[in-house]
């Protein structure tokens, strides 16, 4: 029958539409935490010099007073800020939405190839053609694509927590940085 080989291929081919997801996920996951290895931690030296009102635009935090330092208007400085953080914003978040979708839709992706094995194995069982070896052989490869589903996800959603947690502090230090010029700047 040929809807069994068919069936039989989709499913294979759903595996190999695994294998480069998890690549495609990889590769994202090693890219941004290089990206973030990059960026400090904290600005604890930036603020000291806030603090002793000798203003560095230099390094990752600095970046974001460069433009402020330039502006006299305390309100202008919140909307000039704003905009600095929505364009920093989009180089942090590079990469997570696609984890994010990774990590929810690659299960359903190896449960496709489960039912797709599953059917080949009632296939062969129809067919009375197939051995107990052939459908138990079936079915495990069925099982083995929800594992690979699993596999590809599992890593997606933590790295997606990781990083997404990783933007919100960033986000924070650089508005504390901000908080703490506009407060030493009068």
């Amino acid at each position: 029958m040929l809807w069994i080989s068919v069936v039989e291929w989709l499913g294979r081919s759903v595996f190999f539409l695994l294998i480069g997801l998890s690549l495609w996920s990889i590769s994202i996951i090693i890219e941004r935490r290089r990206y973030f290895q990059s960026i400090p931690k904290d600005a604890d030296d930036l603020k000291a010099a806030i603090r002793n009102r000798s203003v560095s635009t230099q390094g990752y935090y600095g970046e974001y007073l460069k433009e402020l330092t330039q502006i006299k208007n305390p309100a202008q400085v919140n909307q000039a800020f704003d905009a600095i953080i929505n364009e920093k914003r989009k180089s942090l978040e590079k990469g997570l939405p696609v984890l994010g979708t990774l990590g929810s839709t690659s299960p359903f992706i190896g449960l496709l190839g489960t039912i797709l094995g599953i059917i080949v194995s009632f296939g062969e069982l129809s067919r009375g053609a197939g051995s107990t070896n052939t459908v138990m052989f079936s079915l495990a490869e069925a099982l083995i694509l929800t594992a690979v589903g699993l596999v590809v996800a599992i890593p997606a959603v933590v790295a997606f927590n990781y990083f997404s947690r990783r933007v919100r502090l960033t986000l924070s230090e650089a508005q504390g940085v901000k908080d703490l010029y506009l407060a030493y700047r009068e």
